[in-house]
This record gives C-alpha cells, structure tokens and sequence, in this order.
C-alpha cells in the first residue's frame, strides 16, 4: 500500500484564504496553555465530516482544514514539536498541502491508532495525552476501535479536553469576527434571493437553490439550508415543523414559508430565521404567535451581554412557557464557526441550563462569543409554527446584531 502521496507547493495556495500568521500563533499559544494547565504534554484533536459543517472546527481552528471526512490533528505543548495532520483519503491530501497552515501533513489509514501512536512516540510524549472529540453534550468523542487501540497502547490515559477546548475558540478574534460578519451578510443575501423567489407554484427545491445561488455568486458557501412550507390555516399536525429538507411541494396562497439557514465565509456563519406568508397577512393565529416570538426575541437579546449567564437567557424566554404555545429546538446556541455551547431552551424542553449540559450550566458570557437567537414557536398540535432568529456578537453592553435584514413577518 502507498503510505502517502507526493505533496507539493503550487500557486493554487494563494487563492485559499488563511487568517494571519500572527492569529495563528495567538491560537496555539492559547492552546498549549490549555495542555499545560492539563499537566498534558500532547492532544489528539478530532475532526469528521457532519452536523452543520461543525465536526470540524476543532481541527480547522488549528490547521484552516474543514473537510469533509475523517481528520486527527496532533498537538503538542512544547512549541519546538509541531503539529501533524493526518488525512483519511489519500486522494485529499493535495488539498490538504494548498489549504492547511500546517506542514507535517500524513494519511491515517491503513491504522489511525497505530499512526497517532507512532507520532507521540515520535515526539517522546509520555504520560496522559489529551483528547478533543465532537461534542460533550452528545458525549461524542472518537471512534471506538481508536479508543481502544489508543487506550491500550498509550503509556497514560487519555484526558477528555473537549469542553475547555470548545470554550477556548468561543472567543473569537478581530479577524474572525471579520469573517463571521461576511458570512452574515451572505446569510442576508440568501434571505433577499428567498423573499424575491417566493410565490405560488414554485416549489420548496427551487427557493433553496435560489437562496444557494445567491450568495455563492458573492463566494460564500453553504452551510446547512431548512425551507418549509404548510398552509397557515388547515395544516395537518407537525406539517408545519421547519426542521426539514426542501421538497419539491409547490407554494400556494395562504400559506406560511419557515426558514432557518446558514451561509458561510472561510467555515465561519451567519443565521438567520424569518416566516413569510403567501398571499394574505398572517392569521389572528399567526400574528399571535408573532408577538410572542418577538417579545421572547428582544428580551434574549436584552440578556446577551458581557458578565451574564446562561440562566438570564433562559429566564427571558419565560413568555413562550406563559403562552399557549411550545418550543421544538434550542432558543439559543453558540455559532461561527461550528454549532456550539452554550444551549439554552425552556424547563419543558431538552435545551436548558440544567445539569444534563454542566458546560451551559456553568456557562457565562463573555466579550466577541458569538451566538444565534432563534425563539421557535408551536401550536400545541404541532400544525402551527416558525422561527425568527438572528446571529450576533456578546459586547460588554448591548449585543452587535450582524443579520441586517429586516426583523418583521415577511409577506409575499
């Protein structure tokens, strides 16, 4: 089997954007804090292709690397010994030698335990090494068969680092902020494209690939994209959830378009969540729901600031739990570049500072986190329903809102 394959510096290199040298050696300092301050001399960070583009962002922090399979990333506190990435196809790893700020670029396979192994030893780590999988919350680490292989072979233990890693890069720098501000504006572009396409007869499939072309003609890339359409009056339970796929069912007068998307910039986000009615103004029901949404929406915002938790969010949404009306997602997650903590929703929902998530429990805000706030509302039959959201950036005081399209019930 060929190990590896000949990778080579090419003028293709300058077209992939990179942050600064100077931001990349502000992240690893902070890191290597981290590994010490863990008494770790090494880490194993994960990375894989999936949810919301997120399953990377631990890598991609540290190499420019978002793709779209299996990655390792090891790293090690002494700055004299530096980092590796390891690729999972062979076929990837020209790419990886174009985009990534590291240099030490190798294939996992045919063993990936073995290989991260032979790299620590490599580099003369003993003792406990530390690990950065997925997701805390959903406990996802890495893969079994590695952890085993890993476990058995490593003279220490493995030292989960996931939560104080994904705290670290919530922080975001000038020069992301710069990034996640041009992937807001994206996001604003895709949602003028959808506000132009939508009319009776087109169908869900063509509002998405209106809303993609628009903001890739401005190079953004995509995210994820979630277009529904129900009638407002007459929808069969659950018809009217947003969390779908487009289909290729056509728009109709009466009905309602939910929407909750993401354009991105570099791997770094906007989102944004606005309901359109077709053809008429929003029922008494809607409008309703409406009023209840958006007094949710302000006083989220109202909490976000610099000093504040996770509970005063929490405790903004009480009107929605006061209503008639239910949640069905999170009212407020991290983002930019990943889906991350915190996640805050009501007591009667699975998102909510309690001590299910330690991380959004213990969580407070601080200054340049970036976060999406999405208040979701539903009838208690489930045929009635929508979100309105908007991505901003935790100031001291008031929050800097990025989304600048207009925050109102959209009519078309």
């Amino acid at each position: 089997m060929i190990e590896n394959r000949l990778v080579t510096d090419n003028r293709r290199t300058e077209y992939y954007e990179k942050f600064s040298t100077a931001e990349y050696e502000s992240r690893y300092e902070r890191v290597r804090e981290l590994l010490s301050d863990a008494n770790v001399e090494a880490a194993i960070i994960y990375g894989n292709g999936g949810l919301l583009t997120g399953n990377q962002t631990n890598v991609d922090y540290l190499t420019n690397y978002r793709g779209e399979f299996m990655t390792y990333l090891v790293f090690f506190a002494d700055p004299d010994k530096k980092p590796t990435l390891y690729c999972g196809l062979s076929n990837h790893l020209q790419y990886l030698k174009e985009v990534s700020v590291v240099d030490d670029i190798r294939l996992m396979i045919p063993n990936p335990a073995a290989k991260l192994t032979e790299r620590l030893d490599e580099a003369n780590v003993s003792g406990d090494v530390g690990l950065v999988g997925l997701d805390r919350r959903y406990q996802y680490s890495i893969p079994h068969e590695h952890h085993h292989s890993l476990s058995k072979t490593l003279d220490g233990e493995l030292i989960d680092l996931t939560a104080e890693f994904t705290k670290l890069h919530s922080i975001k720098s000038e020069e992301e902020l710069e990034w996640i501000r041009k992937g807001a504006e994206l996001t604003d572009i895709g949602m003028e494209a959808l506000v132009e396409a939508a009319e009776p007869g087109v169908r869900e499939y063509e509002l998405e690939a209106a809303i993609i072309n628009a903001y890739q003609q401005e190079g953004g890339d995509v995210n994820f994209t979630f277009i529904n359409s129900a009638p407002m009056d007459g929808a069969e339970p659950g018809e009217a959830v947003t969390w779908k796929s487009a289909s290729n069912r056509k728009i109709q007068n009466g009905d309602i378009i939910t929407t909750e998307f993401s354009a991105s910039y570099g791997g770094y986000s906007g989102q944004i969540h606005r309901p359109i009615a077709v053809g008429q103004e929003p029922t008494k029901t809607y409008q309703d729901m409406w009023e209840v949404a958006n007094e949710v929406y302000e006083g989220m915002i109202d909490a976000i600031r610099a000093g504040n938790t996770a509970q005063d969010v929490a405790d903004a949404t009480t009107p929605i739990e006061n209503s008639q009306y239910k949640i069905y997602d999170v009212l407020l997650h991290g983002f930019g570049n990943g889906y991350l903590h915190p996640f805050v929703g009501t007591h009667d929902s699975n998102y909510w500072p309690g001590g299910d998530d330690p991380i959004t429990a213990d969580w407070t805000f601080e200054e340049n986190q970036v976060v999406v706030v999405q208040p979701n509302i539903l009838t208690e039959d489930e045929t009635k329903g929508f979100q309105l959201g908007t991505t901003l950036i935790v100031k001291d005081g008031d929050p800097e809102i990025i989304q600048k399209y207009p925050v109102e019930f959209l009519q078309v």
